[in-house]
């Protein structure tokens, strides 16, 4: 199965996972971010990752990151139906995802994850904690966006991927946000100068094509 086909399959596999009728009509569709599955893939092709273990541990992570960010998507101007939904529809994904490898007995990627999720919630207390322009906050964010895939890096013992993921999700997020400043422009060229160091020659050909706007 070449690389698209396997995207397809984790996203076919997640809409399935997570359609409810009734939270479907007060929430917004869903968005699976494909960079991040596509990158996850890569990295366990890369350490040599059985395929269908490789879809299974993409699947969960990408569950409990839909997870994550349906809780950031909570708004005190919202309805209280839609917000209690929003809650609930979150807590719903981060369940899937626990009793899916609670069932295939893999308390060791549990435990990873785990990790993660506490790293992202510890790092979004301390973004709210710091100014606009605090460099600190760039940390903050590169944690947020790359946790899950660093921890699974960690798993399957492909640390320089983790690395590459932090540096990577991070430049995503900051041009994702649109602001501008000197201190971002200066983030932005060191995490291009750092990925121009740590993209290996083995990164799959998809990785590079997919992430090649960030790196100009």
């Amino acid at each position: 199965m070449d690389m698209q086909q396997q995207i397809e399959q984790v996203k076919t596999r997640i809409q399935r996972a997570i359609a409810h009728s009734y939270v479907d009509r007060y929430i917004q569709p869903r968005i699976i971010d494909e960079d991040r599955i596509s990158f996850a893939l890569s990295m366990l092709r890369s350490a040599q990752v059985e395929e269908n273990i490789a879809l299974d541990h993409v699947f969960a992570m990408m569950l409990i990151q839909l997870a994550l960010d349906t809780h950031d998507e909570v708004d005190e101007q919202q309805m209280m139906q839609q917000r209690q939904l929003t809650v609930l529809a979150g807590d719903l994904y981060s369940g899937l995802y626990y009793e899916f490898l609670a069932r295939r007995h893999d308390i060791s990627l549990i435990r990873r994850f785990a990790e993660a999720i506490k790293e992202i919630n510890i790092q979004k207390i301390r973004l709210q904690q710091l100014s606009s322009d605090d460099l600190e906050r760039f940390h903050c964010i590169a944690v947020i966006e790359s946790a899950l895939l660093r921890q699974l890096a960690k798993h399957v013992h492909a640390h320089e991927w983790g690395e590459l993921a932090y540096y990577l999700f991070a430049l995503k997020r900051v041009h994702r946000d649109g602001a501008k400043s000197t201190a971002l422009m200066d983030y932005i060229d060191h995490c291009q100068r750092k990925l121009q160091d740590l993209l290996p020659f083995h990164v799959h050909e998809e990785v590079k094509e997919r992430f090649s706007h960030l790196l100009v």
